[in-house]
């Protein structure tokens, strides 16, 4: 099958799972994402992959950090391996269990051109040792992004993109097993140099929380300074 008939399929598929959660109360907030990060080549075949991304919220705060390792399948087809760490600043729970969160992620990436679109499908499955509790938590994710330039000899693009999240198991004292959240992004890129640019936009984020009593929409203003030597 070709990408042009793959892509709209799983963008459909991005989108379905939405509809099928429950309606219950949702609770809203503010916040702010800033990723910076940097990917490249060692050799001709193996790629580098650095992240940093802090959050900032009215009441909170944290940071993600990741790192990966790829292998070059073909020129817009890679796969990855990596971890990510997520810590936790103050903890008051039991000092026997976990504090902050790190995760292990496998991921695919394919990256085409269909005709002036620069696409992007990211794969990605996570092994989550969360705070609270001892059990891994399982989760696969999926992205389908596209950016179009617009203006000033392809340097500006408009960028869409949208990721869902489903846990593939139950965690006691964590999350259940399920549709977990989805987010869509709108914005704007600058490349304001050869590996450099800048992309601005809003990020919806919605998460299911059915251990709580509503579910969570974050409304985010997300900045992100991408450096690709690839």
């Amino acid at each position: 099958m070709r990408s042009e008939k793959l892509l709209p399929i799983i963008g459909l598929l991005l989108i379905a799972p939405i509809r099928t959660v429950e309606a219950r109360p949702t609770e809203s907030e503010a916040q702010f994402w800033y990723t910076v990060s940097a990917q490249g080549g060692i050799g001709d075949h193996f790629l580098y992959y650095l992240e940093a991304q802090p959050r900032f919220s009215k009441d909170d705060g944290r940071a993600i950090l990741r790192s990966a390792g790829g292998v070059r399948l073909f020129q817009d087809m890679s796969l990855w391996l990596g971890q990510g760490w997520i810590p936790l600043w103050v903890w008051d729970g039991d000092p026997a269990l976990r504090q902050g969160e790190s995760r292990l992620f496998q991921q695919y990436l394919y990256t085409p051109k269909l005709g002036s679109v620069r696409g992007n499908l990211r794969a990605r499955l996570e092994q989550r040792f969360l705070a609270g509790t001892t059990e891994v938590s399982w989760r696969a994710r999926v992205m389908l992004r596209g950016a179009q330039p617009v203006a000033a000899e392809g340097r500006l693009s408009l960028i869409v993109w949208d990721e869902v999240f489903f846990h593939l198991n139950s965690v006691e004292g964590g999350p259940s097993a399920g549709f977990d959240m989805n987010r869509v992004f709108v914005g704007v890129g600058w490349k304001y140099g050869d590996h450099s640019s800048v992309e601005v936009g809003y990020l919806n984020a919605f998460t299911r929380r059915p251990s709580a009593e509503s579910n969570q929409l974050i409304h985010t203003l997300a900045v992100s300074m991408p450096f690709n030597y690839m």
